[in-house]
């Protein structure tokens, strides 16, 4: 990695990153300042070893962050930012009735520590909004003996005592914030003016809409700023949009049919799946589309929209990416030696390739992600994501996943409307309005192969099945008594700049950790597979790292807002 140059440090102050993890917000006070951050504390091996690969001139502290001194860490020098990041597991709402730590829900408390012997000019933190519940804990009574619940969940015995250490503790809804607002008073009891705001990632250039408080305290009598939003989802004229989960995809990473797998899917995935490929591909007014050459909510966004937060957990990421592929069908599958079916995807910001006579060389990607990992309320719909929104919040095991759906063109003909030069866009080709719509049998008699054919029924059976009304949903195997092979081909019909295309196949994949990070908004540049010391590091602890880190445009947002470099003059010992 090539170090980045930056200002030297001379103005005596420094820059301190409390619960460092990966360099997420290092990154951000970098990008904002122009300098290294001067010390990173962080409990995790693995979490220093990734910020020291990436912020080699920082001084690291492997350490829990209560066993270092700030006097001795600052070495005598003023602290001009303190930025602290506790952990949030223990206040998020993700975490439903599991037992919470009063230890790792106090992390905060490390911030009056610092103010009280450093006096740091500015200190920011950041951590999930329900941390504005912070309150005491008490034991999870059973409902009906109203004995203490333990860790392991059983109940004590009448007239067993419990010790702390061994009961199940929640928060005590009486007393919700009470523990927040006494963190501030100490704050504010040191001199500082505190203020927070709940801030939205999408909102400042990162394709992510984790949203998370931040709070600044400051106390050199300047005013706290707030950061003015630079992307919308609804922008007005001359306003950014939000950033797209698309923009991060590679979609030239092959995904596995969700058919015939050797561990089939979870029926809650599956159903994720249909309603992301119907709510975004087959009745989508305007389907996200992707460029290949050829091709051998509940939980479902579309690839246009930001990614959802990255969160640290559960292991292995929950991100995975749904893509139909549309190739033309009516050319067979030329020689037998090369057949149609092969990869070969465009990134889907660059134009798309010269149509040939023969229609070879071109097709079609209709993208959609789908969440895995969360079930659903009764009632509530399967999770649909659009890919041309942020992603939501990324998990430490990644939660997203690709879904592919693969469609032949039906019409057995080379629709010219097709045809465009080579240095048109791709979203030229795009269906609009009612460009794009389902067709009945009657409006299209396809032309397919018999594998395209099969294909395609297999794609409409799975459909039928997970987006049925009324229960009746059978078995994919199982031929559909009340449907032609017309009414099952129409089912799986999309219409594109008046060119019919009949899904064959679809693919799913979970999103590579390089893909979460980029949601994140980290640079492409940033080492995230290998430590400072050349350990490699598992996929599993890559994304677990992007979880708990903070998007670097947001932490740069706030940073840029409050800093000020010019500070007064000191007298000189």
């Amino acid at each position: 990695m090539k170090t980045p140059q930056f200002i030297l440090g001379l103005d005596d102050e420094q820059l301190v990153d409390e619960f460092a993890c990966g360099g997420g917000m290092s990154e951000a006070i970098e990008q904002a300042t122009g300098r290294h951050v001067d010390i990173a504390v962080n409990h995790d091996e693995d979490a220093c070893s990734m910020h020291a690969a990436n912020h080699p001139q920082t001084e690291h502290h492997w350490k829990d962050v209560f066993e270092v001194c700030p006097r001795k860490a600052t070495k005598g020098r003023a602290v001009g930012l303190l930025h602290l990041s506790p952990d949030c597991t223990h206040h998020s709402q993700a975490r439903g009735g599991q037992p919470r730590s009063k230890k790792l829900r106090g992390l905060a408390w490390i911030a009056p520590r610092w103010c009280g012997t450093k006096r740091p000019r500015i200190v920011t933190l950041e951590n999930v909004k329900q941390i504005l519940q912070w309150g005491p804990l008490i034991a999870k009574r059973c409902p009906k003996t109203k004995r203490v619940v333990k860790i392991d969940g059983t109940v004590a015995a009448v007239g067993e005592r419990v010790p702390v250490q061994e009961q199940h503790l929640i928060p005590d809804p009486k007393r919700a914030g009470k523990t927040w607002r006494a963190f501030v008073r100490s704050l504010e009891r040191l001199g500082y003016a505190v203020e927070w705001r709940i801030l939205c990632a999408a909102d400042y250039g990162a394709p992510t809409t984790r949203s998370r408080l931040f709070m600044v305290a400051r106390c050199d009598g300047a005013p706290i700023v707030w950061p003015e939003p630079t992307h919308f989802k609804n922008p007005a004229k001359g306003q950014k949009r939000w950033r797209s989960a698309a923009e991060c995809i590679d979609w030239s990473i092959p995904g596995k049919s969700i058919f015939e797998r050797d561990k089939p899917l979870a029926d809650a995935t599956l159903r994720r799946v249909a309603h992301g490929m119907k709510r975004y591909v087959l009745d989508s007014a305007d389907p996200f589309i992707v460029q290949i050459a050829n091709w051998s909510r509940d939980g479902v966004t579309s690839a246009r929209d930001p990614l959802s937060t990255v969160t640290a957990w559960p292991r292995g990421g929950s991100h995975a990416v749904v893509a139909p592929v549309m190739v033309q069908a009516g050319h067979g599958q030329g020689t037998p030696d090369a057949p149609r079916w092969s990869y070969g995807a465009k990134d889907v910001r660059d134009p798309v390739g010269t149509v040939t006579a023969s229609g070879g060389g071109q097709a079609l990607a209709v993208g959609t992600l789908v969440q895995m990992g969360y079930g659903e309320r009764e009632g509530q719909a399967p999770r649909a994501l659009d890919a041309r929104q942020p992603l939501g919040t990324v998990v430490g095991a990644g939660k997203f996943a690709a879904v592919t759906a693969f469609v032949e063109q039906a019409n057995g003909g080379f629709n010219a409307t097709l045809a465009r030069d080579a240095r048109e866009p791709l979203s030229t080709s795009t269906a609009t309005g009612s460009q794009q719509r389902l067709v009945t049998a009657t409006m299209v008699e396809p032309t397919l192969t018999p594998d395209q054919e099969e294909g395609a029924l297999r794609c409409a059976a799975f459909l039928i099945r997970y987006y049925g009304q009324g229960g009746q949903l059978g078995d994919l195997r199982e031929p559909m008594s009340t449907s032609t092979t017309k009414d099952r081909l129409a089912l799986v019909t999309v219409w594109l700049r008046g060119t019919p295309y009949v899904i064959v196949d679809i693919q799913l994949r979970m999103l590579t950790p390089r893909e979460l990070y980029s949601a994140n908004g980290f640079p492409k540049t940033y080492i995230i597979d290998r430590g400072h010391d050349g350990r490699l590091f598992s996929k599993s602890t890559q994304v677990r790292m992007c979880g708990n880190a903070v998007p670097p445009p947001l932490g740069k947002a706030v940073i840029e807002a409050n800093w000020n470099s010019k500070v007064p003059m000191r007298k000189a010992a």
